[in-house]
């Protein structure tokens, strides 16, 4: 089951999912927690990966998903401390144009500024 530790750094949300995105109920929780912050911090929002270990295909969806809402705030989704797989991910599936990638979650938060 996935979990989610949830930060707010000045006015920039932070969401860190531990554990995988594996099935359809994982990634339904994930974007509705991601989509609570994305309100709440009216687009100011980074996904901490360094915890998610595993993507699958609806994962990915709802990666895609949460880049889509964010881009109605004129944003990119923000993901910082990918893994390897989640990254090679992304680069396969062709999808690198929806993220904005960070080595960590300061440089992410200070991009807002």
């Amino acid at each position: 089951m996935m979990t989610f530790e949830q930060q707010s750094i000045g006015a920039v949300s932070v969401l860190r999912p531990i554990g995988p995105i594996a099935n359809t109920e994982d990634s339904e929780q994930f974007v509705d927690q991601a989509s609570q912050l994305i309100r709440k911090s009216l687009g100011r929002f980074v996904l901490d990966a360094s915890e998610l270990s595993y993507v699958d295909s609806t994962g990915l969806e709802s990666l895609v998903d949460i880049a889509n809402q964010l881009n109605g705030f004129g944003q990119a989704l923000k993901i910082c401390a990918m893994g390897e797989t989640l990254s090679e991910t992304i680069r396969v599936t062709h999808t690198t144009e929806s993220f904005e990638p960070f080595t960590q979650v300061q440089d992410a938060v200070r991009s807002y500024r």
